[in-house]
């Protein structure tokens, strides 16, 4: 009876270092932010917090529109217009705190809006290695701004790594 605790000990001790070791470790933030990100899908979360999300749509058939973090915190977007041309501009500095992405957005008046909003606060929900998932945290200017276009529905942003 002894022998057979100590095998199922020994056979749980080895199934667990099995399934801990296929497990990736996220690096740590913002370090796991840094380089290109592909937008897959965005959308809104509802007032009941379920969220409505739509495949992106890239102008461009052949290249997908996106947003680089470099490690000197800066955060631009990269898109492709309908000819295919490359757009690009420095939205703004980054920074992290906890589950925080907070950016000080660039005066680029021009490109502001178009494609990616100028908002600056995002709740990280989900990175790992393939998956960046980032949700408005919504501040009054922005809620006031663009109440008839969106109302207070927070913005949903899928991601997937690039680089």
């Amino acid at each position: 009876m002894k022998s057979l605790k100590l095998r199922d000990g020994i056979l749980l001790f080895l199934i667990c270092n099995m399934t801990l070791s296929c497990l990736t470790l996220q690096q740590p933030l913002p370090g796991s932010l840094w380089g290109s990100w592909s937008f897959i899908t965005t959308g809104t979360i509802t007032n009941n917090g379920n969220e409505r999300l739509y495949n992106y749509r890239n102008v461009c058939y052949k290249e997908s529109d996106r947003l680089r973090f470099s490690s000197d915190n800066k955060m631009s977007l990269r898109w492709y217009d309908e000819g295919c041309t490359i757009q690009e501009y420095l939205i703004g500095r980054y920074h992290v705190q906890n589950n925080i992405l907070k950016v000080d957005l660039e005066d680029s008046r021009r490109y502001q809006d178009s494609p990616f909003p100028p908002i600056t606060e995002y709740r990280i929900v989900q990175i790992n290695s393939t998956t960046l998932k980032l949700v408005e945290i919504p501040n009054d200017y922005r809620r006031n701004r663009n109440r008839a276009k969106l109302g207070d529905a927070p913005l949903v942003f899928v991601f997937m790594k690039l680089d």
